[in-house]
C-alpha cells in the first residue's frame, strides 16, 4: 500500500504542471506580447483596466480580448503580425501599450506562461505615505542639548522658544532652598531649583543662586557639593547682594533622577551644629 501511495505521488509531480509567472517592467515603451493561435494567455496588471482596439482589429477579428479583475486575456484566432492594443489603469490613468504577435504553436510545446506588467510607479510609495509611514527620526539628547534649551528657555525671548524632540519638562520633586556649594559659597549664597528638564538619559535642574553677603564672590566648580556628571554656571562670579549681577543660573545635570540628587537646604540647622561643636570643645 505505501509503494502504492508513492508511486501515485511521483505520478502526480511528474504530470502536473507549475504555472510560472513573467514580470515585465514597463518603461514607457510598447511590450511585445507573443501568443499562439488558439491558446490563451493572460496578462496581470495589478489593478483594473480598459482595453482598446482598432476598428480594423475588431472587423478582421483577429483575436478575443476579456478583462477582469486586473487581468486581460488574450486568445488570437489566427497568425498575425504585430497588432498595437492599448490598455489603460482605471486607478491611475496610466496607459500601457502592447504589440501582440500571434504564431503557430510549436510541436509538444508548452503554454505560454502568464506575464505581469509592473510600472515604475508601482514600487514607489507616494512621499505622504512614506512620511506617515515612517517616524522621522529622534536626534539623541546630549547634555550640551540639555543645557542650551534650558538656558534659551530661561533667557530667550518666549518668540523663539521652540520644542525640541526627545525633551521634556519634569517635575523637580524639591520645594525650597538647596545646599549646593562647599567653600567659601557655602554661605555666601542661596540656591534654589526652579525648572527641571528631562532628555538623552540626562536629568537637568536649573538652579537659581543668589549673592546673599555684602562682596563679591566667584563660583567655582570644585566647590559643588551635590552629585553630577555636567554643570555649567551662566556667570562665573556675583557681584554682591543687591547690585546688578548678584544672581546667576547653575545648570546641574546627572544621570539619576532629581529627587535623588538635590537634598533640602540645611544651612541653619549645619550652623548651629558648628556654632554648638565650638561651644563644646571650649568647654
Amino acid at each position: 500500500m505505501r509503494k502504492y501511495i508513492l508511486k501515485s505521488l511521483i505520478l502526480l509531480f511528474m504530470t502536473g504542471s507549475v504555472t510560472a509567472t513573467e514580470i515585465i517592467h514597463y518603461q514607457n515603451l510598447p511590450v511585445t506580447i507573443e501568443l499562439h493561435k488558439g491558446q490563451e494567455r493572460s496578462i496581470q496588471f495589478g489593478s483594473h483596466v480598459q482595453v482598446g482596439v482598432t476598428k480594423g482589429q475588431q472587423m478582421k477579428q483577429l483575436f478575443r480580448v476579456q478583462s477582469a479583475q486586473g487581468a486581460v486575456h488574450f486568445k488570437p484566432y489566427e497568425e498575425f503580425d504585430k497588432q498595437r492594443v492599448q490598455v489603460r489603469r482605471m486607478a491611475d490613468g496610466q496607459v500601457i501599450l502592447l504589440d501582440l504577435i500571434s504564431t503557430e504553436a510549436p510541436e509538444n510545446a508548452e503554454e505560454l506562461e502568464e506575464l505581469r506588467i509592473v510600472l515604475e510607479t508601482d514600487n514607489e510609495v507616494p512621499e505622504a505615505e512614506a512620511a506617515a509611514a515612517m517616524p522621522e527620526p529622534v536626534e539623541r539628547v546630549t547634555p550640551i542639548d540639555l543645557t542650551r534649551y534650558a538656558a534659551q528657555r530661561l533667557y530667550g525671548p518666549t518668540r523663539l522658544h521652540r520644542d525640541r524632540a526627545g525633551i521634556s519638562e519634569i517635575t523637580l520633586g524639591v520645594k525650597g532652598a538647596v545646599r549646593i556649594f562647599k567653600g567659601d559659597a557655602r554661605y555666601a549664597t542661596v540656591s534654589k531649583p526652579v525648572i527641571g528638564y528631562s532628555g538623552g538619559g540626562y536629568y537637568l535642574a536649573a538652579m537659581y543662586v543668589r549673592n546673599i553677603s555684602d562682596r563679591a564672590i566667584g563660583l567655582d566648580y570644585l566647590d559643588l557639593n551635590l552629585p553630577f556628571s555636567h554643570a555649567t554656571f551662566q556667570h562665573h562670579s556675583l557681584e554682591p547682594n543687591g547690585t546688578p549681577g548678584d544672581s546667576t543660573i547653575l545648570y546641574l545635570i546627572s544621570e539619576r533622577p532629581l529627587k535623588e540628587t538635590l537634598y533640602p537646604w540645611t544651612h541653619y540647622q549645619d550652623l548651629r551644629q558648628e556654632t554648638q561643636a565650638i561651644i563644646n570643645a571650649k568647654n
